[in-house]
């Protein structure tokens, strides 16, 4: 085969010069920098199909015709387990559609690795770059905190207040988004359903309905303020945590309008995904569960959660945790 010169048009067929196109990446993808991949850029799943010890790669070709052409090639970690697959350039229009194209078609190729290995593959971190500007945008999962057992728990806490404490333990616990996305949105129907008798309730015995002001921030100011009644453990709130609990869209509406609007047609779309009978699959189930828009918003349902656990039960959430976030002594 002819070598490629940087100037020659791109064997992939993008229609750019070799140079702006795969000839970019070849850096990206020699071996000694794939051997160096740090702890925070690998999810050790899956051995390599090869000599031990030697360093391989695994090269996925996806074609999508409505897509076109995607070309992955895989890395290994130091401990040699698939531990960082990279992307050939492609065509987007922004760099969020080049991450959603890109989760798109290489979902279909992790789930065939991980039904044949019998083992999870979880994308912990994306990066896509923009190749004209060299900007890069990156998508992590941030860990949990460590701290200290610090808290102010009540005598006995009510059976009714265990049910909800226990189901959002169900969702902190698991690796699966969805489910937890299931989990937290199931804690806002209970409630909306405990609110509802109590109305009734209230309405049957003559007095006034319990109301609570639930009205999201409209700024970073207020997001911070909010955030910092919720949660005892306070990080620094980056502009990348203020913009994922709560996006710029849903920004001063009422809580659950915005739950409402936002959230339940995508808990909808959940569910007929599972659990309405449908005969065969035609299609991936990355695709039907809206992998990436569950990944967008459930931050966001947890700390909505929060707020509504918080207002439905002073006495056992958090009843030590002011608005302002200081500490009652």
């Amino acid at each position: 085969m002819a070598k490629v010169e940087r100037n020659d048009p791109c064997p992939c067929g993008s229609g750019l010069k070799y140079k702006k196109c795969c000839g970019s990446v070849l850096k990206m993808q020699n071996i000694d920098e794939a051997a160096n991949i740090g702890p925070k850029q690998t999810s050790a799943s899956v051995t390599f199909v090869g000599v031990p010890r030697a360093q391989e790669q695994i090269h996925l070709i996806n074609r999508f015709k409505d897509e076109g052409r995607f070309e992955f090639t895989g890395y290994p970690n130091e401990k040699g387990f698939l531990g960082k697959i990279v992307s050939a350039p492609f065509r987007a229009k922004n760099r969020n559609d080049a991450e959603q194209k890109a989760y798109r078609v290489l979902s279909g190729s992790l789930s065939n690795i991980s039904i044949h290995q019998d083992i999870p593959l979880e994308i912990v971190q994306r990066e896509t770059v923009e190749l004209l500007t060299g900007n890069t945008q990156t998508s992590i999962s941030i860990p949990f905190l460590e701290a200290p057992l610090a808290i102010a728990p009540t005598a006995q806490p009510s059976t009714e207040f265990r049910g909800y404490a226990s189901l959002y333990r169900e969702a902190l616990g698991t690796a699966s988004t969805v489910y937890r996305f299931l989990c937290l949105y199931k804690i806002v129907e209970a409630i909306k359903a405990r609110r509802t008798r109590a109305l009734r309730q209230a309405k049957r015995a003559g007095v006034p309905a319990p109301t609570h002001q639930e009205v999201l921030p409209s700024n970073d100011k207020e997001v911070v303020k909010w955030l910092n009644a919720l949660f005892p453990i306070k990080p620094d709130w980056d502009a990348m945590a203020l913009a994922t609990a709560v996006p710029q869209e849903i920004r001063g509406k009422e809580l659950m309008d915005a739950i409402e609007g936002t959230l339940s047609p995508l808990r909808v779309n959940i569910a007929h995904a599972l659990l309405t009978p449908s005969g065969e699959l035609t299609m991936s189930v990355d695709e039907l569960l809206h992998i990436n828009q569950v990944n967008r918003w459930v931050t966001f349902l947890k700390c909505a959660v929060r707020r509504l656990l918080k207002n439905e039960f002073p006495k056992e959430f958090l009843p030590y945790l002011k608005e302002d976030g200081t500490i009652v002594p």
